[in-house]
């Protein structure tokens, strides 16, 4: 017998370059998920870390100013001590004493210089001095404080002003740029008692105070965080002066030196600078909310950070941070998840072609099964139709003798015989169910041997559209109903013909087919069992196995189909509808 050449198994191409697509999309779109989520969280991270620094220069800053101020308190003490004991030295009348004298006594107190100072007119000025440049320095100009606080000691009033030490008949103003010798910051105290007509002003550099900071100050706690054994992440950290910084106060410069007071950084360094700076210092003063920044500075990329801070005024720390490290480790966790996330998609992929040729493949072998079961049943037809044709002449032959012998009712049985085999091939083949023409007409041929009525009613199949699998599946089911009712009949006891018939009606969407027989009624005690697999009514004839039934439910329950089953004297009937 021929057989059709097997076709290659078909991949679907559209298919799989269709999801090819849709897993590059959900690649690019979880890796842009992911690079953002990443970005922020270790931006997030990083920008922590630098608040904790912050927090932690915060209060090194306050603890450091604390003992800064100690220090210089203490240092404008020494200056009274040094007041009082120049008091004790000079002649209380300014008149009589000479400059060469106050700068051998400030050698003496081991002090930088003395001057005596005066009223002149409205001003207050340097009379006599160690220091040439503080002769006939005036001090109207200076700023309020200073001034004021020199007018209520010539008053012998308790000085009374916002900045410096105020301590009996003494005051000590803030460290700040010599006024007379801009190249020192000085520390400066001011006696009178009223025993003298003189103010006595002995001051020292800022040579000891400033070792003093470098070694356990401000600037030595920022250096430690930059610079020290422990990488804290910053890589500069400034103390802003936000007027000086924002030109909301003008700074004062004399001789190219800018005052000590007026200074835009405070503490710290400022090297890494942006253009965004001072609009960010800007915000934090008026929001006291953090701010920050992102970026470049000599080809390499920074996280800025800008926190607000009280001290004796509001002030700004600002925080400059590597960011090249967070921008490694995300292009590096961005590599693995695209090395994660292709080799996922090339695996899947793979997966897919497999899963679709082994698809392709099945289809093809169930298709090969029913073409061959179909091949084999229409090959037994036409063997049927040939052998018709065969003794179309015996029958003709027959027919001719028996209307010459007059035997009429003969010949009336004769051709309805015919008439029936005739009748039952043409509603064979006008099934239009491939695999249905062919079980039936093998159903057919079995009924006629096992001299069992066979009666099939299948109509409107013209429209339904069975897919492979299901084909196979419609097979099993008819196939093992009618069989289960041959073998009803076949044991049944009773003495009237033996009928079984298939009626099948596709009405919308539900194909439903009957297989009635008029054998022995089941049972009512049994009708709950008989699809149970192993049991069966007819075990003691050794004609089944028991299983039929159960093969039939289990597939038609897999298209969530239903089987009915009703049974009396007359017939027995098993209902099943399939949605398609």
């Amino acid at each position: 017998m021929y057989r059709p050449h097997k076709p290659k198994p078909k991949i679907h191409l559209r298919s799989s370059i269709f999801i090819l697509m849709i897993s590059l999309i959900i690649v690019l779109l979880t890796d842009s998920v992911f690079y953002y989520y990443t970005k922020r969280m270790l931006t997030s991270e990083l920008g922590t870390k630098l608040q904790l620094i912050a927090d932690n220069v915060a209060i090194s800053i306050k603890h450091s100013k604390t003992g800064e101020k100690y220090v210089e308190n203490l240092i404008g003490q020494n200056l009274r001590t040094a007041s009082l004991a120049a008091q004790y030295r000079l002649d209380p009348d300014i008149e009589k004493v000479t400059n060469e004298e106050l700068t051998v006594l400030s050698k003496e107190l081991m002090i930088d210089h003395i001057t005596l100072m005066k009223r002149s007119g409205d001003d207050i000025i340097g009379y006599k001095s160690s220091e040439p440049k503080e002769i006939n320095m005036s001090t109207k100009s200076w700023s309020r404080d200073w001034f004021q606080a020199f007018n209520q000691l010539l008053d012998t009033k308790e000085t009374n002003v916002q900045s410096g030490q105020a301590l009996p008949h003494y005051w000590s103003g803030p460290m700040n740029t010599s006024m007379t010798n801009p190249q020192f910051v000085d520390k400066w105290g001011y006696y009178y008692d009223g025993r003298t007509n003189y103010i006595l002003d002995p001051y020292v550099h800022d040579t000891f105070f400033r070792d003093y900071q470098r070694e356990t100050g401000v600037d030595a706690v920022i250096n430690e965080m930059i610079h020290g054994y422990t990488n804290h992440g910053a890589k500069e950290i400034a103390v802003y002066n936000p007027p000086i910084f924002l030109k909301q106060q003008e700074q004062y410069k004399k001789e190219g030196y800018t005052w000590f007071t007026d200074r835009e950084i405070l503490f710290g360094s400022y090297t890494m600078k942006d253009n965004r700076d001072q609009e960010m210092v800007q915000a934090v003063m008026q929001s006291k909310q953090t701010k920050q920044l992102i970026t470049t500075i000599d080809g390499k990329t920074y996280l800025k950070m800008f926190i607000p801070l009280q001290l004796d005024s509001p002030v700004v720390i600002g925080l400059t941070a590597d960011y090249e490290t967070v921008q490694q480790s995300i292009q590096q966790q961005q590599v693995n998840l695209l090395i994660l996330i292709g080799s996922t998609a090339l695996i899947a992929f793979i997966l897919v072609i497999l899963s679709i040729r082994f698809i392709n493949r099945n289809r093809e072998a169930t298709a090969e099964s029913i073409q061959e079961v179909y091949v084999d049943h229409i090959g037994s037809l036409f063997r049927s139709m040939k052998e018709q044709r065969h003794d179309f002449n015996n029958h003709v032959a027959t027919i001719h003798s028996l209307v010459h012998l007059k035997e009429y009712t003969e010949l009336d049985r004769y051709t309805t015989e015919i008439i029936g085999e005739t009748t039952a091939l043409n509603d064979i083949i006008q099934i239009n169910v491939p695999a249905l023409c062919a079980i039936v007409q093998s159903k057919v041929i079995q009924a006629v041997e096992r001299k069992i009525t066979f009666i099939h009613e299948v109509s409107n199949l013209n429209q339904i559209n069975l897919g492979a699998v299901k084909a196979t599946d419609l097979v099993r089911i008819i196939s093992n109903l009618i069989d289960n009712a041959f073998d009803a009949v076949t044991i049944s006891k009773k003495a009237e013909d033996k009928e079984v018939r298939l009626v099948g009606i596709l009405e919308g969407n539900l194909l439903t087919f009957k297989v009635i027989n008029n054998g022995d009624p089941i049972p009512s005690d049994r009708l709950e069992s008989i699809f149970e697999p192993g049991f069966s009514t007819k075990q003691e004839s050794g004609l089944h196995t028991g299983l039929g039934l159960s093969i039939v439910k289990n597939l038609v329950d897999k298209y969530d189909g239903t089987v009915q089953v009703s049974s009396s004297e007359a017939e027995t009937s098993f209902t099943i509808s399939i949605a398609v």
